[in-house]
């Protein structure tokens, strides 16, 4: 698997890069056997889900979700989370052995060990994870190739990411919408990191805010950075990069001009 022009380009998470063949289901009994799907089994009763507003109704579809998941380990090789996740719904979907892309838009999860289980993963996206606590699961996923993560409140070192060799695509975003920012110590880790093609860092209060790291980035194709004053600073230099081609930082210059 190589990821595409458009993940490099647009990000894992953009709408350009969903899978069509992914249908969105409710309940496990809609299920085809189909090994793609988006999964909305959480936040019902609403105008589009008025049949399950019961707590009873809501509690059976999460258990049965839950239970065909763990009981079901090789059923999928893509999944999406469009509604809320508690982690008994994140736990039960890492015992997927087969899942190649997983996306969960936002969630109540703080534990991402069962994570550690899932080597065939190659495509990742956390959303909204304000209370995880550790990267050490991601570190295991070695045949990762882009990872995206966004709101990680209590991460401030992402040197740990340094063990994913594969990683070609990395996208690290605070809650722009909060706004809330996420506060990463430094980009030090980034020297190690010479295989990345795309680098998105948004919704961030840069510590040490030193950019210059980035600038070991030689083989980026895609760069987005707030456009911040200590960016400003170094913008002529990160656009020049010699093969970036997309991101904020070459397609939208007028962003960092003074």
């Amino acid at each position: 698997m190589e990821l595409t022009e458009d993940q490099i380009r647009y990000g894992i998470s953009h709408a350009k890069c969903s899978d069509p063949a992914r249908r969105r289901v409710v309940e496990v009994a809609e299920h085809r056997g189909e090994p793609t799907l988006a999964i909305n089994c959480t936040q019902l009763g609403g105008t589009f889900t008025p049949q399950f507003a019961s707590a009873k109704e809501k509690k059976r579809i999460l258990r049965e979700w839950c239970d065909y998941l763990k009981a079901n380990p090789g059923s999928f090789t893509s999944l999406a989370f469009g509604t809320r996740m508690p982690q008994e719904l994140f736990d039960a979907v890492c015992h997927q052995r087969a899942l190649v892309h997983l996306a969960i838009k936002w969630g109540a999860y703080e534990d991402l060990s069962a994570l550690a289980k899932m080597r065939a993963l190659r495509v990742l996206h956390i959303g909204s994870g304000a209370r995880v606590g550790s990267l050490a699961p991601l570190t295991e996923l070695t045949e990762l190739m882009a990872l995206s993560v966004e709101n990680f409140q209590k991460i401030t070192d992402y040197a740990p990411l340094t063990r994913l060799r594969k990683l070609q695509s990395l996208s690290i975003e605070g809650d722009i919408l909060g706004p809330q920012h996420i506060k990463p110590d430094s980009l030090e880790f980034l020297r190690e990191m010479p295989q990345l093609r795309a680098f998105r860092l948004i919704g961030a209060r840069l510590q040490s805010k030193d950019y210059r790291p980035v600038l070991a980035l030689q083989n980026l194709e895609h760069l987005t950075l707030t456009p911040r004053p200590e960016v400003k600073a170094v913008h002529a230099e990160l656009a020049g990069l010699p093969k970036l081609q997309w991101g904020w930082v070459k397609e939208k210059p007028e962003l960092f001009q003074s």
